[in-house]
């Protein structure tokens, strides 16, 4: 696999060859789709950093390379490194697959966009193997963009596969749920503690386990702070690490980042005794943070009124 710095791990998904947790699910949906009764409309819902995209990319290579040479490993639920589908996939030359993620960045699905899913769809397929569209991060999308995947649902053609993922509790069109099958994407606390030390070797990360974090942000997490070589024991150093690189790069993910970390200070170190204090500052924090992206915010300003709260000098 190649390397990833912290700007590039959205793409991690679409490399990763092993599949960890989520064992039963991927067996029932791959023996459906052995016995071509695996919808062609399916919905994975989860928390972020739970193995959503991760989880998809393995069944659309299991679906994709099943009459190939070196097929996806069922047992070992892991992508071969020789296997065609995925090479021409990681290389953006798979044309039964196309990809579209909606974000913070992009939430409008434009008419020429509709179109060209259309036309993925319309035609042929390579060597007779299905058609498959990944739609990343749906809760994203306005009003019209959901509708135009409404209409592209309810008019799929046969042999085609469209999968969406979004994490759940968030919005998302009924009329889009209804459509579909929906398969929730869900890992123990034991198997969390598991996959992130797996995830740990395999990326060869810091290896700070985060109590309360998912896989994959945690993932995150050790590779920013591998990137930005900061000291776990230091959070005063951490949080104004992190502040500097997004003042540098004005990534809204370290921010999210930031923000996910200073929630899990408050949830695993503050003492019961100070909660009514702390629920005050937790709120004064989160409005700041919510609040940093609007027009005229002072950024720095923001930091330092964090700062302040956190008793960070």
């Amino acid at each position: 696999m190649q390397d990833f710095n912290f700007l590039s791990t959205e793409t991690i998904n679409k490399y990763q060859r092993f599949l960890y947790g989520h064992e039963d699910q991927f067996k029932k949906l791959s023996s459906l789709f052995d016995k071509q009764k695996l919808p062609n409309k399916i919905i994975f819902n989860g928390s972020d950093g739970v193995g959503k995209a991760t989880f998809i990319y393995h069944l659309i290579n299991y679906i994709l390379s099943s009459k190939e040479n070196d097929p996806y490993d069922l047992n070992a639920r892991e992508i071969i490194e020789n296997n065609k589908s995925y090479l021409d996939l990681i290389n953006n030359i798979n044309f039964n697959f196309k990809h579209l993620k909606v974000d913070d960045y992009k939430k409008i699905i434009s008419i020429e966009e509709t179109r060209e899913i259309i036309n993925f769809f319309n035609k042929s397929s390579i060597n007779n193997k299905p058609k498959i569209f990944f739609l990343e991060g749906a809760e994203n999308l306005n009003k019209n963009s959901s509708n135009s995947i409404l209409k592209i649902l309810e008019e799929l053609p046969e042999n085609n596969y469209f999968f969406i993922s979004y994490l759940e509790n968030k919005f998302l069109l009924e009329t889009i749920k209804s459509r579909c099958f929906n398969c929730r994407l869900f890992i123990n606390s034991k198997e969390k503690t598991t996959i992130k030390e797996k995830l740990i070797v395999q990326f060869n990360t810091n290896n700070t386990i985060i109590k309360n974090l998912t896989p994959g942000t945690n993932l995150k997490m050790n590779i920013l702070f591998n990137e930005l070589n900061i000291n776990k024991e230091n959070f005063s150093l951490q949080i104004l690490t992190m502040q500097n690189f997004y003042l540098e790069e004005k990534y809204n993910k370290v921010l999210d980042l930031m923000h996910i970390y200073i929630e899990n200070y408050f949830a695993t170190n503050i003492e019961n005794n100070n909660f009514f204090k702390n629920f005050r500052v937790r709120n004064k924090i989160n409005k700041i943070i919510y609040n940093i992206n609007s027009i005229n915010n002072e950024i720095k300003s923001s930091f330092y009124e964090i700062n302040l709260l956190l008793g960070i000098k």
